[in-house]
């Protein structure tokens, strides 16, 4: 697990950072963590820095605030776990605009820390269960299951459909298409798997997803569409 500490008073940092340490040791979990002590710092190191998978913020912070940092770490991170420290509760609210994990009061306490972390790290586990992994060269990528809009395939290539993005790679449907099972996903057509989450409608003309596509039905896959549908948004 990757995490970033940023705070700006030294004997906090290094406090923090030993119950980090502790924690990884319990629990058996390799940490690397990276030391900030403003939010400058953290901005300019961000860009060149891998992925941090959870990052503690001191909420007051000189110049930039921690709240302020959160909103740019969103800007480019939004699965980041984020765990504001201070020792002012009135702060609290303003955690749920960048989604706060936690909310921690100082002098920090040893066993909230290590149930944040465990918390977190269980989350990040279970997040793996729902992503996949696929290769675009010499690039693998980590897709999350919920981010897919719908699958198409096109000759030999796989094309996933997200929010703002199309990933194409070459694949086999057959062997692709175990990895998302029903009633979230469901196959419409022998050249689509449609994410349920974002269809608004279904017809004899086809399904409607996010308002805007609308992918083609076999009328070998109605019934189980229908089905699909029904149990997906009924359970």
């Amino acid at each position: 697990m990757r995490i970033a500490i940023c705070e700006d008073n030294e004997e906090h940092l290094e406090i923090l950072e030993e119950m980090v340490n502790r924690w990884a040791k319990e629990e058996g979990k390799p940490v690397a963590i990276g030391r900030y002590q403003s939010a400058e710092q953290f901005l300019f190191c961000m860009k060149d820095e891998p992925h941090y998978d959870l990052a503690f913020l001191d909420i007051q912070m000189s110049k930039i605030s921690g709240l302020q940092l959160a909103k740019m770490i969103r800007e480019e991170d939004r699965l980041i776990f984020l765990i504001f420290t201070t020792a002012l509760k009135k702060y609290a609210p303003k955690g749920y605009e960048v989604s706060a994990f936690r909310y921690l009061i100082k002098p920090l306490q040893e066993d909230e820390v290590f149930q944040a972390l465990t918390k977190a790290s269980q989350m990040m586990e279970d997040r793996k269960r729902e992503a996949i992994i696929v290769k675009r060269g010499d690039e693998s990528c980590r897709i999350f299951k919920e981010d897919i809009y719908y699958i198409e395939v096109d000759n030999h290539h796989i094309i996933l459909h997200l929010h703002e993005e199309i990933i194409r790679f070459k694949a086999k449907m057959k062997e692709f298409e175990m990895q998302f099972k029903e009633p979230q996903f469901c196959k419409c057509h022998r050249s689509y798997i449609v994410n349920l989450k974002y269809v608004g409608r279904i017809s004899r003309e086809g399904v409607e997803v996010d308002g805007k596509k609308t992918l083609p039905i076999s009328k070998s896959r109605w019934d189980a569409l229908n089905h699909c549908y029904m149990e997906y948004y009924m359970t």
